[in-house]
């Protein structure tokens, strides 16, 4: 409170104010616009009202926790399942998880033979047959091996498996009972670039198709977990000590002799091998599943057998099994979740696009220890003894989740969240055709065009929760409406999620979505600019006291003000009885009248330029 008549007090000394050029305003919160790029885009838009956050492509995978910070991707979001994110521009439901075999084995591992021919071990038999067609008969029946299977592998017109004992030989596709071939008793075999492997322990051997161990039989260290085939090589996965390395063996070009093992990459110490089915190579691609996630490689070097291998992408932990097919990449890990990669797109050095893909929402299940591609669907084995795969009937995920992470709007202040918007695919349009364009027109089904109303195939919820843990689930209208947010005042971090629900009456049916978008106002926090004309005289008459003189030092009140402006401390400032701020003093502007009497200095009007602290 300002005593003694005069009108306000900084750093408790006390000035009258020429009240006609007194001012004071709010600092705005937005500095002014101006866009000099060639490419137009939300960037362009004036944010003086609604600032935006929106994205329309997920295809570059999950991965990435904060959306919107300096060097995020847009096109990728933090993790999903259920969701097919892959089809750049738009995200939908996955197929259904259904069960195409049971039983309580944990040794199934499937793989098609000749392309044609979808096999899977169970117990002591390899079954064949259409998984869609014959799930939980596979008929025809089993063939039978004599024991329990470890692994097993085809060369196109026979299937052989080690049964630990020794090696077991069929006819594809032949429910006759399997004939013993040989008796070295592996716990791996792969038939890899025209040649039957197989080993046990340390020990790794040639064998031929009556099973007899050939010219090549090392023994190194530690334990084979798995053999796969490459360009130029075969590789063995070895642990040794806890730490899983890679060999390779290469094919003699003069007399196609193997040559002894030599390590073609090294996974760090604690890492190692999970399993019979935890390498794949496509051309020069490899993908590793070890116990640490799921890591890629490229075969190069002068010797062309060395692997690079990229980061591990440890998201779903261990990976068990994995596979490529085409353009993807698939891998399991625990609790019968499945991976999916798009080896066409990298967001590393050998990190390719990934995301969870099918994945159940609840529920105990086994490590998915296989995957296979057979008739354009997905199937996987798991430990507890389950063959499952994507719905034969065509059936949707009932639901399927995308959460895209943390939404700041770049930056730290806070936002006062108003509304979300979608925009679904053109193909769920209600409308069949344009009612107002020539109908010789011929529109693209991605356009959205005039004279056909938005619709929706199942909905899309957008999940918004505050940096207090409190969430919002709001509807995405078909319409492109907005959805108004009824959540807390304001917050400075947005966590925004996507579920996808099928529709209730057509189970194949789901929404494509096409956007998703955040409408907020910055909230930053608040500062006033005050401009008080100081009247700095020898001698002023102050309001109170009727009319009591006052003296001042002009000189020393100005050398008080200006060290304020250049210390720039906070002090305290009251105007009045009724108001007390905390300000920095910044700026002074003398406006003289006259000289004091004693000529020591002016005499006039101090503008003194003052900015209060932040108020949130």
């Amino acid at each position: 409170m300002v005593a003694g008549g005069f009108d306000v007090a900084v750093d408790g000394r006390k000035y009258l104010v020429d009240t006609a050029g007194y001012r004071r305003r709010t600092i705005p919160a937005q500095r002014e616009q101006r866009d000099t790029s060639t490419d137009v885009g939300e960037h362009t838009l004036s944010s003086a009202g609604q600032w935006i956050r929106s994205q329309t492509d997920w295809s570059y995978g999950s991965g990435q926790r904060h959306y919107d910070i300096a060097d995020a991707d847009r096109r990728r979001f933090d993790t999903s399942a259920n969701v097919d994110v892959f089809t750049e521009g738009q995200i939908s439901l996955c197929k259904a998880i259904e069960q195409k075999a049971t039983g309580s084995n944990s040794n199934l591992y499937a793989r098609v033979v000749n392309g044609t021919v979808f096999y899977f071990s169970d117990g002591t038999d390899l079954k064949y047959g259409d998984p869609d067609v014959n799930a939980g008969a596979y008929s025809p029946a089993a063939t039978p091996m004599g024991g329990t299977i470890q692994d097993w592998t085809s060369d196109g017109a026979s299937v052989y498996a080690t049964i630990g004992s020794a090696v077991k030989k069929a006819t594809v596709s032949n429910t006759t009972t399997a004939s013993t071939v040989g008796s070295f008793a592996g716990d791996v075999i792969e038939f890899a670039n025209g040649r039957l492997l197989s080993a046990d322990g340390a020990r790794i051997v040639e064998l031929n198709s009556s099973g007899a161990v050939l010219t090549f039989d090392k023994t190194l260290t530690g334990t084979c977990k798995v053999i796969k085939g490459g360009p130029t090589a075969i590789y063995a996965g070895y642990n040794d000590n806890g730490q899983g390395i890679l060999y390779g063996i290469s094919v003699s070009t003069t007399d196609g002799a193997l040559s002894y093992p030599v390590p073609a990459a090294v996974l760090p110490v604690g890492e190692t091998f999970t399993g019979p089915f935890s390498i794949d190579v496509f051309g020069e691609v490899m993908v590793v599943g070890t116990s640490a996630g799921v890591r890629f490689g490229v075969i190069s070097g002068q010797d062309q057998f060395s692997v690079s291998l990229g980061p591990v992408i440890d998201d779903g932990g261990a990976a068990y099994g994995v596979r490529i097919v085409g353009r993807y990449a698939y891998w399991g890990t625990t609790n019968g979740n499945t991976w999916k990669a798009d080896l066409v797109k990298f967001v590393d050095t050998l990190v390719p696009a990934y995301s969870k893909f099918l994945a159940f929402d609840s529920g105990s299940y086994g490590n998915v220890q296989s995957l296979e591609v057979f008739d354009s669907k997905l199937f996987f084995t798991d430990s507890s003894g389950e063959l499952y795969g994507e719905d034969a009937s065509g059936d949707l995920a009932a639901t399927g989740e995308v959460t895209v992470g943390l939404v700041s709007f770049g930056t730290v202040a806070k936002k006062v969240l108003r509304a979300t918007s979608g925009r679904f695919t053109a193909a769920q349009n209600t409308l069949a055709s344009p009612t107002d364009y020539a109908t010789v027109t011929d529109y693209q089904d991605p356009l959205d065009y005039r004279g056909v109303t938005q619709g929706v195939t199942g909905a899309v919820t957008i999940t918004v929760t505050d940096d207090t843990n409190a969430s919002v689930a709001l509807a995405v209208a078909a319409a492109q409406a907005e959805t108004a947010y009824t959540g807390a005042t304001t917050a400075e971090v947005y966590e925004v999620k996507l579920t996808l629900t099928r529709d209730a009456s057509d189970t194949t049916t789901g929404p494509i979505l096409e956007r998703w978008s955040l409408h907020a106002r910055p909230q930053p926090q608040r500062i006033e600019e005050i401009i008080a004309p100081l009247i700095l005289q020898g001698m002023v008459t102050t309001s109170g006291g009727a009319g009591a003189a006052a003296y001042y030092d002009t000189l020393d009140e100005y050398n008080a003000l200006r060290t304020l402006v250049v210390s720039a401390a906070e002090v305290t400032y009251e105007e009045g009885t009724g108001r007390t701020d905390t300000v920095t003093v910044e700026d002074l502007e003398l406006q003289p009248l006259r000289f004091s009497d004693d000529n020591s200095w002016w005499e006039g009007t101090c503008l003194v330029r003052m900015l209060t602290s932040p108020q949130g």
